[in-house]
Protein backbone atom coordinates (compact mmCIF):
# COMPACT_ATOMS: atom_id res chain seq x y z
CA UNK A 1 0.00 0.00 0.00
CA UNK A 2 3.10 2.56 0.98
CA UNK A 3 4.30 1.82 -2.59
CA UNK A 4 1.06 2.67 -4.29
CA UNK A 5 1.46 6.31 -2.59
CA UNK A 6 4.36 7.97 -4.81
CA UNK A 7 1.78 6.41 -8.52
CA UNK A 8 -1.35 7.69 -6.77
CA UNK A 9 0.41 11.32 -6.24
CA UNK A 10 2.12 11.51 -9.52
CA UNK A 11 -1.19 10.73 -11.21
CA UNK A 12 -3.06 13.57 -9.59
CA UNK A 13 -0.20 16.22 -10.12
CA UNK A 14 -1.30 17.59 -13.57
CA UNK A 15 -4.96 17.77 -12.16
CA UNK A 16 -3.70 19.69 -9.39
CA UNK A 17 -1.07 21.91 -11.75
CA UNK A 18 -3.98 22.88 -13.40
CA UNK A 19 -6.31 23.47 -11.07
CA UNK A 20 -3.19 26.05 -9.41
CA UNK A 21 -2.94 27.86 -12.72
CA UNK A 22 -3.18 31.76 -11.92
CA UNK A 23 -6.17 33.90 -12.68
CA UNK A 24 -5.28 36.34 -16.13
CA UNK A 25 -5.29 39.58 -14.95
CA UNK A 26 -8.10 42.23 -15.76
CA UNK A 27 -7.57 44.43 -18.53
CA UNK A 28 -6.23 47.75 -17.29
CA UNK A 29 -9.27 50.53 -16.95
CA UNK A 30 -9.98 52.90 -19.52
CA UNK A 31 -8.02 56.39 -18.58
CA UNK A 32 -12.31 58.12 -17.79
CA UNK A 33 -13.44 55.53 -15.62
CA UNK A 34 -12.61 56.23 -11.75
CA UNK A 35 -13.18 54.54 -8.68
CA UNK A 36 -15.66 55.49 -6.33
CA UNK A 37 -17.18 53.57 -3.23
CA UNK A 38 -15.49 50.13 -3.91
CA UNK A 39 -16.57 50.35 -7.36
CA UNK A 40 -16.18 51.55 -11.15
CA UNK A 41 -18.54 54.09 -12.08
CA UNK A 42 -18.43 55.20 -15.63
CA UNK A 43 -20.42 58.78 -15.94
CA UNK A 44 -23.00 59.19 -18.87
CA UNK A 45 -24.14 62.45 -20.07
CA UNK A 46 -27.60 62.20 -20.16
CA UNK A 47 -28.20 59.45 -17.94
CA UNK A 48 -31.58 59.59 -15.83
CA UNK A 49 -30.96 56.74 -13.32
CA UNK A 50 -28.57 58.05 -10.80
CA UNK A 51 -27.65 54.13 -9.82
CA UNK A 52 -26.06 53.59 -13.15
CA UNK A 53 -22.66 53.06 -14.22
CA UNK A 54 -21.77 56.64 -16.18
CA UNK A 55 -19.23 58.11 -17.97
CA UNK A 56 -18.01 61.46 -19.80
CA UNK A 57 -18.77 61.64 -23.34
CA UNK A 58 -15.04 61.64 -25.38
CA UNK A 59 -15.72 64.92 -27.01
CA UNK A 60 -17.24 66.67 -23.55
CA UNK A 61 -13.93 68.42 -22.99
CA UNK A 62 -13.89 70.69 -26.60
CA UNK A 63 -17.52 71.56 -25.99
CA UNK A 64 -18.80 75.06 -24.66
CA UNK A 65 -22.31 74.44 -22.79
CA UNK A 66 -23.90 77.45 -21.52
CA UNK A 67 -25.30 77.19 -17.79
CA UNK A 68 -28.62 76.88 -16.99
CA UNK A 69 -31.05 77.12 -14.07
CA UNK A 70 -34.50 75.36 -14.40
CA UNK A 71 -37.53 76.51 -12.47
CA UNK A 72 -40.77 75.23 -11.70
CA UNK A 73 -43.75 76.02 -9.24
CA UNK A 74 -46.80 74.76 -8.23
CA UNK A 75 -49.37 77.10 -6.41
CA UNK A 76 -52.60 75.75 -5.10
CA UNK A 77 -55.45 78.25 -5.46
CA UNK A 78 -59.18 78.32 -5.08
CA UNK A 79 -60.46 76.79 -8.38
CA UNK A 80 -62.79 79.74 -9.15
CA UNK A 81 -60.38 81.72 -8.89
CA UNK A 82 -58.27 80.15 -10.92
CA UNK A 83 -60.58 80.17 -13.53
CA UNK A 84 -61.56 84.14 -13.66
CA UNK A 85 -57.58 84.42 -13.76
CA UNK A 86 -56.77 82.69 -16.51
CA UNK A 87 -59.08 84.90 -18.73
CA UNK A 88 -56.74 87.55 -17.69
CA UNK A 89 -53.70 85.76 -18.61
CA UNK A 90 -52.43 87.45 -21.97
CA UNK A 91 -48.20 86.97 -22.22
CA UNK A 92 -45.48 86.26 -20.00
CA UNK A 93 -46.32 90.06 -18.13
CA UNK A 94 -49.51 88.88 -16.50
CA UNK A 95 -48.34 85.57 -15.92
CA UNK A 96 -46.09 87.50 -14.05
CA UNK A 97 -48.15 89.86 -12.31
CA UNK A 98 -49.95 87.12 -11.17
CA UNK A 99 -46.97 84.96 -9.61
CA UNK A 100 -45.97 88.34 -7.97
CA UNK A 101 -49.32 88.45 -6.14
CA UNK A 102 -49.04 85.02 -4.94
CA UNK A 103 -46.20 85.67 -3.52
CA UNK A 104 -47.38 88.66 -0.99
CA UNK A 105 -49.26 86.18 0.38
CA UNK A 106 -52.79 86.24 -1.24
CA UNK A 107 -55.88 84.79 0.45
CA UNK A 108 -56.31 80.76 -0.02
CA UNK A 109 -53.11 80.75 -2.31
CA UNK A 110 -50.10 78.47 -0.84
CA UNK A 111 -46.97 77.58 -2.59
CA UNK A 112 -46.66 73.66 -3.11
CA UNK A 113 -43.34 72.46 -4.72
CA UNK A 114 -41.03 75.11 -5.84
CA UNK A 115 -38.01 72.33 -7.01
CA UNK A 116 -34.93 74.09 -9.01
CA UNK A 117 -31.77 71.99 -10.63
CA UNK A 118 -28.70 73.61 -12.37
CA UNK A 119 -28.14 72.31 -15.87
CA UNK A 120 -25.78 72.28 -18.98
CA UNK A 121 -27.41 72.86 -22.54
CA UNK A 122 -28.55 69.53 -23.84
CA UNK A 123 -27.24 67.81 -20.47
CA UNK A 124 -29.72 65.58 -18.57
CA UNK A 125 -29.82 66.69 -14.83
CA UNK A 126 -32.50 64.83 -12.24
CA UNK A 127 -32.75 65.47 -8.46
CA UNK A 128 -34.69 63.72 -5.94
CA UNK A 129 -36.18 63.65 -2.82
CA UNK A 130 -36.92 60.01 -2.31
CA UNK A 131 -38.11 57.98 0.69
CA UNK A 132 -38.98 53.82 0.74
CA UNK A 133 -42.36 52.71 1.71
CA UNK A 134 -42.60 48.48 2.07
CA UNK A 135 -45.79 47.36 2.10
CA UNK A 136 -47.41 43.79 2.12
CA UNK A 137 -48.96 42.61 -1.45
CA UNK A 138 -50.05 38.58 0.07
CA UNK A 139 -51.62 37.46 3.45
CA UNK A 140 -51.34 34.10 5.14
CA UNK A 141 -54.84 33.23 6.67
CA UNK A 142 -55.02 32.70 10.38
CA UNK A 143 -54.47 29.33 11.75
CA UNK A 144 -54.64 27.19 14.88
CA UNK A 145 -50.79 26.31 16.06
CA UNK A 146 -50.76 22.15 14.86
CA UNK A 147 -49.04 19.73 17.00
CA UNK A 148 -49.22 16.53 18.63
CA UNK A 149 -51.86 15.33 21.35
CA UNK A 150 -50.37 13.43 23.75
CA UNK A 151 -53.33 13.59 26.54
CA UNK A 152 -56.99 14.26 26.27
CA UNK A 153 -57.90 17.64 25.40
CA UNK A 154 -59.57 19.88 28.20
CA UNK A 155 -63.02 21.37 27.29
CA UNK A 156 -62.28 24.54 25.64
CA UNK A 157 -62.85 27.96 28.14
CA UNK A 158 -65.79 29.53 27.84
CA UNK A 159 -63.33 32.51 26.81
CA UNK A 160 -59.64 32.09 24.61
CA UNK A 161 -56.90 33.85 25.96
CA UNK A 162 -55.89 37.52 24.66
CA UNK A 163 -53.05 35.61 22.61
CA UNK A 164 -55.00 32.79 21.48
CA UNK A 165 -57.43 35.08 19.85
CA UNK A 166 -55.58 37.52 18.22
CA UNK A 167 -53.85 34.37 16.28
CA UNK A 168 -56.45 32.90 14.73
CA UNK A 169 -57.76 36.74 13.66
CA UNK A 170 -54.37 38.08 12.84
CA UNK A 171 -53.50 37.46 8.67
CA UNK A 172 -49.57 36.95 8.10
CA UNK A 173 -48.01 39.06 5.69
CA UNK A 174 -45.75 36.79 3.61
CA UNK A 175 -44.58 39.09 0.29
CA UNK A 176 -43.81 42.56 0.27
CA UNK A 177 -43.18 45.00 -2.55
CA UNK A 178 -41.48 48.54 -2.27
CA UNK A 179 -42.53 52.23 -3.56
CA UNK A 180 -40.49 55.34 -3.49
CA UNK A 181 -42.91 58.54 -2.00
CA UNK A 182 -41.16 61.27 -2.41
CA UNK A 183 -40.31 63.84 -5.46
CA UNK A 184 -38.27 64.03 -8.45
CA UNK A 185 -37.55 66.40 -10.83
CA UNK A 186 -35.55 66.10 -14.03
CA UNK A 187 -35.43 68.64 -17.15
CA UNK A 188 -33.29 69.04 -20.22
CA UNK A 189 -32.76 71.89 -22.14
CA UNK A 190 -31.67 72.39 -25.88
CA UNK A 191 -30.87 75.95 -27.81
CA UNK A 192 -33.78 76.77 -30.31
CA UNK A 193 -31.72 77.65 -33.56
CA UNK A 194 -34.09 79.74 -35.31
CA UNK A 195 -35.41 82.35 -32.01
CA UNK A 196 -32.51 83.99 -30.00
CA UNK A 197 -32.57 83.37 -26.02
CA UNK A 198 -35.21 80.36 -26.47
CA UNK A 199 -34.87 76.96 -25.84
CA UNK A 200 -36.88 73.92 -25.59
CA UNK A 201 -37.46 72.07 -22.32
CA UNK A 202 -38.04 68.66 -21.84
CA UNK A 203 -39.25 68.46 -18.17
CA UNK A 204 -40.60 66.03 -15.66
CA UNK A 205 -41.89 66.51 -12.34
CA UNK A 206 -43.37 63.79 -10.14
CA UNK A 207 -44.76 64.02 -6.10
CA UNK A 208 -46.00 60.40 -4.94
CA UNK A 209 -46.95 60.40 -1.47
CA UNK A 210 -48.55 57.85 0.97
CA UNK A 211 -52.23 58.93 1.82
CA UNK A 212 -53.21 56.00 4.27
CA UNK A 213 -54.14 52.20 4.47
CA UNK A 214 -57.19 50.79 2.90
CA UNK A 215 -58.73 47.75 5.22
CA UNK A 216 -59.97 44.99 3.28
CA UNK A 217 -62.00 41.74 5.08
CA UNK A 218 -63.22 41.73 8.74
CA UNK A 219 -61.42 44.10 10.73
CA UNK A 220 -59.88 41.34 13.22
CA UNK A 221 -58.19 39.97 10.21
CA UNK A 222 -55.65 43.57 10.35
CA UNK A 223 -55.82 43.08 6.07
CA UNK A 224 -54.69 46.41 4.67
CA UNK A 225 -53.10 47.81 1.44
CA UNK A 226 -51.20 51.07 1.30
CA UNK A 227 -52.85 53.90 -0.91
CA UNK A 228 -50.57 56.11 -2.78
CA UNK A 229 -51.06 59.52 -4.05
CA UNK A 230 -49.29 60.94 -7.45
CA UNK A 231 -49.44 63.99 -8.91
CA UNK A 232 -47.22 64.16 -12.85
CA UNK A 233 -46.50 67.15 -14.89
CA UNK A 234 -44.28 67.84 -17.65
CA UNK A 235 -43.63 67.44 -20.89
CA UNK A 236 -41.63 69.57 -24.48
CA UNK A 237 -42.17 73.22 -24.05
CA UNK A 238 -40.32 76.27 -25.61
CA UNK A 239 -39.38 78.60 -22.97
CA UNK A 240 -37.38 82.59 -23.41
CA UNK A 241 -35.09 82.78 -20.93
CA UNK A 242 -36.10 84.46 -17.84
CA UNK A 243 -39.86 84.69 -18.48
CA UNK A 244 -42.39 81.81 -16.39
CA UNK A 245 -44.71 80.21 -18.61
CA UNK A 246 -47.86 78.17 -17.76
CA UNK A 247 -46.76 74.39 -17.53
CA UNK A 248 -50.36 72.63 -16.10
CA UNK A 249 -53.52 73.76 -14.17
CA UNK A 250 -54.69 70.10 -12.22
CA UNK A 251 -56.95 69.47 -9.44
CA UNK A 252 -54.89 68.13 -6.53
CA UNK A 253 -54.28 64.56 -5.73
CA UNK A 254 -57.79 63.25 -4.23
CA UNK A 255 -57.80 62.12 -0.70
CA UNK A 256 -59.20 58.46 0.16
CA UNK A 257 -62.58 59.55 0.50
CA UNK A 258 -62.36 60.22 -3.25
CA UNK A 259 -64.08 64.03 -3.49
CA UNK A 260 -63.30 66.58 -5.86
CA UNK A 261 -61.68 69.04 -4.55
CA UNK A 262 -62.30 73.03 -4.59
CA UNK A 263 -58.66 73.80 -5.20
CA UNK A 264 -56.31 73.73 -8.42
CA UNK A 265 -52.64 73.35 -8.44
CA UNK A 266 -51.06 76.15 -11.04
CA UNK A 267 -47.51 74.96 -12.29
CA UNK A 268 -45.30 77.34 -13.38
CA UNK A 269 -42.02 77.04 -15.40
CA UNK A 270 -38.76 79.08 -15.93
CA UNK A 271 -35.73 78.94 -17.31
CA UNK A 272 -32.59 81.37 -17.00
CA UNK A 273 -28.84 81.04 -18.31
CA UNK A 274 -26.74 81.47 -15.22
CA UNK A 275 -24.37 84.29 -14.80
Amino acid sequence: MTRLLPLVLCSMLPSLAIAQEVAPEPDPLPENLGVHGGGVWEFLDGSDDSSRVMRFPADREKERRLPLRVRLETWEAPAIEVAKRLDDLQGAESLAALRAECLTGAGGVRLIHSPVTGADASTQMKAEAISERIYPTEYEPPSLPCGPITEKPEPPPQTLPESLERLMTTATPTSFETRNTGTSFSAVAQAVAVEEKTWDLAVLFEDVAFQGADHFGHESLDLTMPAFASFRTGGLIRLKEGQWRLLSVMEPPRELDGKHSDKRWVTLVRIDPEG
